[in-house]
């Protein structure tokens, strides 16, 4: 007994079903998704799992096992630059969720009595249904956040000595960053710092130029605060020397938020478990 193996076809499947997977936990997570990254790393677990299969050695279900438990691994923090273990773990076990999710429909729909016995026809079904599984799943994910609403997190703001809590909306479209060292910025209201801006020594502010709807250009005053701490629910993610630049209107009608985070806040930030002092 001997098998054809189609190196073309195996490789652009797996690259297909590891987007797929990499969507669905970006979309779960709400993480940044820069879609060359996102594609490469794809393209890369595709050629490793290719490798490994190709290999001699071990039989298929031991290869298979360690593309999961060992390969699959890093295929989030590739595709996300994630930075902690929590964060690693959690979109590890979540991709392999889906993935046993599109496996069991493309396995159940394989056997149906009129599929295709041909290697074209059922690789064809086969990413006809992962493609249909993926955009009902997608659709729903992004709807469902959508209708919640965008993320909005307690944050904790050190002055110095002095902290700040206030309400930080997480929005995916803010691409502010300081143009000397190229760190994101935040924007906090004025009146959320109050009398805590004036404790700022003077090396540690800056002045941040901007361009929005209405105005093509304009300056920001700016601090760099030592430390800002975010909490999800989940846990907490603490960012050093955060950039957060200071606006005297109010960011939100219904005073539901005082502050706009940028998503580089959550995607690139140090964990501290709450049993943790800070």
């Amino acid at each position: 007994m001997y098998y054809e193996i189609y190196i073309d076809k195996l490789w652009f499947m797996d690259f297909i079903i590891n987007t797929y997977l990499l969507l669905l936990v970006g979309e779960t997570f709400g993480l940044k998704r820069r879609i060359r990254r996102l594609l490469l790393a794809a393209a890369g677990n595709a050629a490793a799992f290719v490798t490994l299969f190709l290999l001699p050695g071990p039989g298929s279900i031991w290869k298979l096992f360690i593309q999961l438990g060992l390969i699959n691994l890093f295929l989030p923090w590739a595709a996300f630059s994630l930075r902690t273990k929590e964060r690693i773990v959690k979109s590890y076990f979540c991709m392999n969720g889906y993935g046993l999710l599109l496996g069991g429909a493309m396995l159940a729909v394989t056997n149906l009595p009129f599929w295709k016995k041909d290697v074209s026809g059922k690789l064809s079904g086969i990413f006809l249904t992962e493609s249909l599984i993926f955009l009902t799943v997608f659709a729903y994910l992004y709807f469902r956040r959508k209708e919640k609403g965008r993320n909005i997190y307690r944050v904790e703001l050190d002055f110095y000595g002095e902290k700040v809590s206030c309400a930080g909306l997480l929005d995916s479209g803010n691409s502010l960053f300081e143009p000397y060292g190229g760190r994101p910025v935040s924007i906090l209201e004025e009146e959320a710092a109050g009398e805590l801006a004036k404790r700022v020594p003077e090396e540690k502010r800056l002045l941040i130029p901007y361009h929005s709807i209405g105005k093509s250009h304009g300056i920001l005053p700016a601090v760099e605060l030592p430390e800002i701490i975010i909490d999800t629910g989940e846990e907490r993610l603490i960012n050093r020397k955060a950039v957060v630049a200071l606006c005297g209107e109010r960011l939100s009608g219904e005073q539901r938020y005082q502050m706009i985070l940028h998503p580089e806040y959550i995607i690139h930030s140090e964990n501290i478990p709450y049993s943790k002092k800070v």
